[in-house]
């Protein structure tokens, strides 16, 4: 191989290094200069650190509704717990007899309905606190408790939280 050869190679191997990197620092470019969105509907802040600081807020709920939402909250919090745990026992055991070697098939199909039954209870317990909740707004509250209903579902979303680095 004559030099000649050689000095075509190194050129061309560098120009494509220089072309790597030109479009590798594009690409960080491009990346930093999209817009950053703001996921967050309140500011995360003690008054907002659960769904009772926006209620309080939000609704101006009196000190003795405050009170009456967060009994009817923590007596459906902990039926929810219980049901919970029933549901994931549950499904420990369907999972453990879905791979076992012989597995029973009626077993796995009443221990399906057994935790669609108990989630179906989760969900009408659901309704049952939002009967409770509304029984203690007043008019005004009630209105604007409907618009702040899917606010506050989207502000807990799991992918509307803060990234965490």
């Amino acid at each position: 191989m004559d030099i000649f050869a050689k000095q075509k190679i190194f050129i061309r191997t560098i120009i494509l290094l220089v072309v790597l990197n030109i479009a590798l620092i594009g690409f960080f470019i491009f990346k930093e200069m999209k817009p950053h969105h703001e996921p967050l509907l309140f500011p995360k802040n003690e008054e907002y650190n659960d769904v009772s600081g926006i209620l309080k807020k939000e609704l101006n709920l009196t000190d003795n509704q405050v009170a009456q939402f967060d009994a009817i909250r923590k007596q459906n919090f902990e039926k929810q717990t219980a049901l919970k745990e029933i549901i994931r026992v549950d499904k420990d055991a369907m999972n453990q007899e879905m791979f076992n070697k012989n597995s029973d098939e009626t077993k796995i199909i009443q221990l399906a309905k057994k935790v669609s039954q108990n989630e179906y209870l989760i969900e009408l317990l659901h309704f049952e606190q939002a009967k409770k909740l509304k029984a203690v707004c007043n008019e005004e509250q009630l209105d604007k408790f409907e618009d702040l209903v899917l606010e506050i579902r989207d502000y807990f979303r799991p992918d509307n939280q803060p990234m965490r680095r």
